[in-house]
């Protein structure tokens, strides 16, 4: 079992067989021991990484346990209160995160474009969650004198590793595009992890030809004073069951009423903020009022 921030407890999950305590050793205290200077065994070195760029996040990620399970709430509570941050164990994991900047620095790590949060977030419609995680992501890691994203960083604002990994930035690009279309077994999901002043009035996102399991998708969202008016073209090289547009309105504002291609539909849930998408080819048009 482990401690969480408000003591309570979780069961303790490792990515490494019969491990019943974490890898982290006593040089890994205070200091990110690989710019030290100092010699130091191997194992502390390796233990931070089999903690948290390999640790039990990746279980979530590729679907080894389901994100509705209890145990990826464990997974996700003690990566945000214990691993990323350095009150718990007296860590530094990569600068010294206190418990008040939980939320810009707190919840991901030095290399975050290897591991990160984000997917299991959107995929458990925690959409502020995932989406503070992209922006962290961006701004420790891309660093504009050089317009590239730095494999990771020592501390914060000092960039290291190499400035040009295209898998790092490549990952990032994944995520981004997972924030707009999200394939999820056979759900087919548009704009789900869209911040809320993308959809202000005056504002639109525009997806053209996404390449996605399914085939490509296109879709135009406009913000309105009243709602939002969109136009989807849906993939169809694939069959899939579902598809859903996720209308983040500006303010949390509900969604009132739903019109797909001028007849009034019921087949939206305000709460989630989705509405559900007729799974045929050609255009549709959607107009949502709040």
């Amino acid at each position: 079992m482990t401690r969480l921030l408000d003591n309570t407890y979780v069961p303790y999950v490792s990515t490494k067989h019969h491990q019943r305590f974490r890898l982290f050793g006593p040089e890994r205290v205070g200091v990110y021991s690989r710019y030290s200077g100092n010699s130091v065994l191997p194992l502390y070195r390796m233990s931070a990484a089999r903690e948290v760029l390999y640790g039990p996040i990746i279980f979530l990620i590729t679907g080894v346990f389901r994100l509705e399970d209890p145990i990826a709430g464990w997974i996700l509570d003690d990566w945000e209160d214990n691993v990323t941050i350095s009150s718990p164990f007296g860590l530094n994991v990569h600068g010294w995160v206190d418990d008040k900047y939980w939320f810009s620095r707190g919840g991901w790590v030095w290399e975050a474009n290897i591991q990160n949060t984000i997917l299991p977030y959107l995929r458990r419609h925690e959409v502020a969650a995932a989406i503070r995680n992209l922006y962290n992501d961006f701004a420790s890691h891309c660093y504009t004198d050089v317009d590239a994203f730095t494999e990771e960083y020592r501390g914060w604002g000092r960039g290291s590793g190499p400035f040009y990994k295209n898998s790092d930035e490549l990952r990032f690009l994944n995520w981004l595009r997972d924030t707009l279309v999200l394939e999820d077994g056979e759900t087919l999901w548009l704009a789900p992890g869209a911040p809320r002043r993308w959809l202000a009035a005056g504002q639109k996102i525009e997806v053209r030809q996404a390449p996605t399991y399914f085939g490509p998708v296109t879709y135009r969202i406009e913000g309105t004073s009243m709602g939002v008016e969109a136009d989807v073209e849906l993939p169809t090289r694939n069959q899939y069951s579902k598809a859903w547009l996720v209308v983040r309105a500006p303010d949390g504002k509900r969604i009132r009423t739903v019109e797909i291609d001028g007849k009034t539909s019921q087949d939206f849930d305000a709460r989630s903020e989705r509405i559900r998408i007729p799974v045929k080819a050609g255009p549709t048009h959607i107009s949502v009022r709040y």
